[in-house]
């Protein structure tokens, strides 16, 4: 017996395919939920970004990322701090009140997938921060990476987020 040495992106199809076919088999149909990514990044608000980055990087060991750096300025004004491995990242923004309340949730998907949730929100008539129904022009363009962002029916902020776009 051969066996056939693939690279990661078949590997990642594979998965991608057979994880269609199970979903397929327990739902008993092919029409299979779109299902998010791990979670990207969770938005923190602090009242003094340059004391909560010496926080987080002495006790939790986050440093800024600088792939972010243009998150740094307006409209974002954001700072993206990481670990070393790039499995866990906060955006730490500055808010002029305290307030111990989540920012979004951000999840990422692949760039098919982001349209297709794009799609998604859109025809469950999902709602912005500021009451607008989710469009394809809700799109914000982060220079490297798009993101979506939108409220539960409760007021709870997310985002969905692709690195794989083009432009």
């Amino acid at each position: 017996m051969t066996m056939k040495v693939v690279g990661p992106l078949r590997l990642r199809q594979e998965a991608c395919r057979l994880d269609f076919l199970l979903n397929t088999a327990l739902n008993g149909n092919e029409e299979a939920m779109l299902s998010l990514g791990k979670i990207d990044h969770i938005h923190i608000r602090v009242t003094d970004v340059a004391k909560a980055i010496n926080w987080y990087q002495r006790v939790l060991g986050l440093v800024a990322d600088p792939r972010y750096k243009q998150t740094q300025t307006a409209p974002h004004n954001e700072v993206m701090l990481v670990n070393a491995s790039s499995t866990v990242r906060l955006a730490i923004g500055e808010t002029d009140v305290p307030i111990c309340e989540p920012g979004p949730v951000a999840f990422v998907v692949g760039g098919q997938d982001f349209l297709e949730w794009i799609d998604q929100l859109a025809g469950e008539r999902v709602t912005t921060r500021s009451g607008e129904t989710i469009a394809r022009d809700s799109v914000r363009n982060h220079q490297f990476f798009c993101s979506i962002s939108f409220c539960d029916p409760f007021g709870n902020p997310f985002e969905i987020v692709s690195y794989d776009h083009t432009g």
